[in-house]
């Protein structure tokens, strides 16, 4: 094996997967090793490539970790083990020795002769004292604080969107981050305060003797500052916030009820602070028996889900000429559960996908039911970027409109702007794909977030649904804004051949609005709430005489 067969983009991809991993792969012919780059800078390497690495690496090695850590690669070595697996501890740049979980493996040639020696090693940060990156002390050091004695404040924050700043930016720009909101907090805390940081982008002011307005206080200050750190676009922080011993006196219960509280400020609205209450104890439970709930029903051949139908309007017409399918859920132990609240666990727990494939085969069901009754409906139904990322989705949908002979012209996939999608280009391969098959595309709920032009740019949309907040906006006094984004966005779909939807019509002052900029199609409760697919039927029925 030479240098340049070392060099190859797998090795890069596992390399770059996350901060606390480091990659090695030697050549047992040659002795050379390569070291992921992150390794050569955290334990201070002499280079990426290094001949002879065995003695080199051992100095790293602590002194009392150093005999089973022989052991074991003399195993491996021998060929009386073709894995290597062990705990030691190493030191780091910093003169710190952290705990580290390596495994590796031989692999060898078809006459058994060793070729490569490759494995991992895993940072155990529950086991270290500081955090590499930051410095900060660990959530290992924080179960060691002793709260039941005394009192004092604790503030959870984490990073908004962090899995998307990630994405968008790399992991070194996504470390940055993390190095400077440790930094922007090690400033604001007072002489007693002690700050941690967890798992990810989250992070501990824990305030001795402290007040919730002092951390509410520090809590708004971090994050003004995390709009103007120099080198780094804007980012915001949620928190929760709890005291002890009122909340809870050991660190698990702390921790549950900080999480907790954290996920409340996150659903209510990013960059706010939540303390802990009653009211989000009794969430969380109500969480834990939904989570249940929606297993079971997933089990029992989904049974509680059902499709609704909202029509959606000619503009010109008034005629009903597509609806849009929308998910319910109930039980006969649970009535009152919203879409925004079931959908949000099945998402947690990773069940969306298979819900998902449910909702698509019901709509395609009622699609090809009513195209052969009514010839021109259409039917549409949503799609998270979740399900497009999963490489069996659009298959399916294309095998299971051919198997139901559904015409897909008159089927609609709508991708909700809110699902932050990371990757365009992958989005764009998908709908291409749809689209040259005849099934039209549509951007739900537009205007949502800040990236629904760069959406737009990167991705062909047949259809753009503009979000009800701007419609309903329409009829407040002195507010043009509305009104020139909602003339401004019809004019630029027009340019583009795109039509448009405009939701949330809720009287027939809006829909006369509405009408006069030119928008194509019209859906609200003017017309209807969304209905059982009877009631649906009724309706185009009672319409067409």
């Amino acid at each position: 094996m030479s240098k340049n067969i070392l060099e190859n983009e797998l090795f890069e991809s596992f390399a770059n997967a996350s901060d606390n991993i480091y990659i090695y792969v030697c050549d047992m012919k040659t002795d050379l090793t390569r070291w992921s780059k992150n390794t050569v800078d955290y334990f201070d390497l002499e280079g990426e490539y290094i001949t002879g690495n065995g003695p080199k690496w051992m100095e790293h090695i602590h002194p009392d970790d150093r005999a089973a850590y022989i052991a074991d690669i003399e195993n491996v070595f021998s060929g009386a083990s073709s894995r290597h697996s062990c705990q030691y501890r190493a030191k780091n740049k910093y003169g710190d020795y952290v705990w580290l979980e390596c495994k590796g493996s031989v692999i060898s040639d078809e006459n058994g002769n060793p070729l490569v020696f490759a494995g991992l090693m895993t940072r155990l940060d529950n086991q270290n004292k500081y955090d590499p990156l930051t410095l900060l002390l660990t959530s290992y050091e924080m179960q060691k604080y002793d709260f039941s004695t005394g009192r004092g404040t604790i503030l959870l924050l984490g990073i908004n969107s962090f899995r998307k700043i990630n994405n968008t930016n790399g992991f070194l720009y996504g470390n940055k981050v993390l190095v400077a909101l440790a930094n922007c907090l090690t400033d604001l805390a007072g002489k007693e305060d002690r700050v941690y940081r967890l798992q990810g982008d989250e992070f501990i002011v824990l305030s001795p003797n402290g007040s919730k307005e002092n951390l509410s206080r520090l809590f708004e200050k971090a994050n003004d500052l995390c709009t103007n750190i120099r080198g780094l676009k804007s980012f915001s922080v949620s928190a929760g916030l709890v005291s002890y011993p009122e909340d809870g006196t050991d660190f698990n219960t702390l921790m549950s009820n900080l999480e907790h509280s954290l996920e409340y400020a996150k659903d209510q609205k990013q960059g706010r602070i939540s303390e802990f209450s009653e009211k989000i104890s009794q969430r969380h439970l109500r969480t834990g028996m939904l989570r249940e709930a929606l297993t079971q029903s997933i089990h029992n051949n989904f049974e509680g889900f059902e499709l609704y139908f909202q029509p959606i309007l000619d503009a010109q017409t008034k005629k009903i000429v597509e609806c849009e399918s929308l998910l319910r859920w109930k039980t006969p132990e649970i009535q009152d559960a919203t879409p925004y609240e079931f959908i949000k666990i099945l998402e947690n727990t990773g069940e969306i996908r298979e819900v998902g494939f449910w909702v698509m085969e019901e709509a395609l069901r009622h699609a090809a039911m009513w195209q052969k009754k009514y010839r021109d409906i259409s039917v549409s139904f949503n799609v998270s970027y979740i399900q497009l990322l999963d490489g069996e989705f659009i298959d399916r949908l294309i095998a299971k409109a051919k198997e139901l002979e559904v015409d897909p012209k008159l089927v609609m996939v709508e991708l909700t702007e809110s699902c932050n999608a990371d990757d365009t280009k992958m989005l764009s391969r998908q709908f291409d794909k749809l689209q040259k098959l005849g099934f039209k595309i549509a951007m739900d709920d537009f205007g949502t977030e800040y990236a629904s032009f760069g959406l737009l740019h990167d991705v062909s949309m047949d259809v753009l649904k503009i979000d009800q907040k701007f419609v309903r906006g329409l009829i407040r006094d002195g507010n043009m804004t509305d009104m020139a984004i909602i003339e401004n966005v019809v004019n630029m779909c027009r340019q583009l051949s795109i039509q448009t939807v405009a939701e949330g019509i809720e009287t027939k002052e809006i829909q006369d609005i509405i009408r006069s900029i030119g928008v194509s199609f019209l859906e609200g409760y003017l017309y209807s709430k969304p209905v059982p697919a009877a009631e649906f039927e009724r309706m185009v029925e009672e319409e067409r005489g």
